[in-house]
């Protein structure tokens, strides 16, 4: 990452940008010191998400009759997260708070490490939150399904 008055090239793609700039605009890499996001930043990120996504459960709770319901407002959990993440780097509850998905490595993710991690909450949950918990113990503050798509969360500048 080369500095040019007030501007740092991006390792990944060679876009300039903003020297206080947290992630490059082009490709999405972190550029500054990488500072992790913890427990409960990302448990209000969670429960924003949650708020979000109960609008369409209730339409469809309303419209809908069972079990599609169910099969329903499952799909659009699944599109809504993977989506998300791989379309902008957090869901709009972690943009909300500040927060970034990358790969341990700071790039941004795609879809397979999405599917992986959204697996991976599947897993972090069956283990009664201990794969939740994990984040507030951890010094890059990951959760089990953090490890098993090989992601971190990040605090955005």
């Amino acid at each position: 990452m080369e500095s040019v008055a007030g501007t740092v090239t991006c390792p990944s793609c060679g876009q300039p940008a903003p020297a206080d700039a947290g992630f490059c605009p082009g490709c999405g890499r972190v550029l500054s010191a990488v500072v992790y996001a913890g427990f409960w930043i990302r448990f209000v990120a969670s429960l924003i998400d949650g708020i979000i996504l109960i609008i369409p459960s209730v339409i469809i709770g309303l419209v809908v009759e069972s079990p599609a319901n169910i099969l329903l407002q499952f799909a659009i959990g699944v599109v809504y997260t993977i989506g998300f993440w791989t379309a902008e780097g957090a869901t709009p509850g972690k943009m909300a708070m500040g927060l970034r998905i990358t790969t341990v490595e700071g790039e941004p993710i795609d879809f397979g490490k999405a599917v992986l991690r959204y697996i991976g909450y599947w897993v972090s949950t069956i283990t009664l939150g201990i794969g939740y918990l994990m984040i507030a113990f951890t010094s890059q503050k990951r959760g089990l399904h953090d490890y098993i798509a090989g992601t971190v969360v990040v605090k955005a500048r």
